[in-house]
């Protein structure tokens, strides 16, 4: 994999290797004191990576090398920092959705408008003849499939498609007017 006589800076890949075995558990330790564990991982693996490519001419034969924590520290920071801008983002991002949701919805009336349109179909829904309601529901209300209401009522899917046909119909000819009438009030 590595040349054995090729040397990082003034240490051996052998001696890196030993460096980053030693000292990965102690930077991975002191880093999960600011960020979760997955992070702090990445932290102290991308650290000894940029030491890999950059071959710092630095002695890392100390125990604690006080450098590699500084460097630990500064990543812990400029994470956190930048994790800090995005939930801003986001925090800032959410709250214009919001605004412009308010603006859309800018009033209690339209509000009642929309509930008083449900509550048409509802109606509309409730007066349906009983086996007709029951079809209906179970299609639309409960999403099941045609195939699977007519096993269960043990009908033909061609009877639950008539009936939800015949529902459809029905709501749309006794919701026509009442919307009309309901867009005519608050227009």
């Amino acid at each position: 994999m590595w040349d054995k006589d090729q040397k990082l800076g003034i240490i051996t890949i052998e001696q890196f290797e030993k460096l980053y075995l030693q000292q990965a558990p102690k930077l991975i330790f002191y880093a999960r004191k600011f960020v979760d564990d997955v992070v702090a991982e990445d932290i102290v693996h991308d650290i000894f990576l940029k030491l890999w490519h950059e071959k710092p001419e630095i002695d890392f034969r100390e125990e604690d090398n006080p450098y590699l924590f500084r460097m630990v520290r500064n990543a812990c920071y400029d994470f956190l920092k930048h994790k800090a801008v995005e939930e801003s983002f986001v925090d800032k991002a959410f709250n214009e959705l919001k605004m412009e949701e308010l603006e859309w919805n800018d009033s209690y009336e339209t509000f009642l408008d929309q509930e008083e349109k449900i509550n048409a179909v509802y109606t509309v829904i409730d007066r349906l003849p009983p086996k007709c309601k029951e079809i209906f529901v179970k299609a639309y209300l409960e999403e099941q499939k045609h195939s699977d209401i007519a096993t269960q009522l043990n009908i033909s899917v061609r009877t639950v498609d008539t009936q939800v046909y015949k529902a459809l119909k029905i709501i749309r000819d006794h919701l026509i007017p009442v919307l009309v009438l309901l867009f005519s009030l608050f227009w």
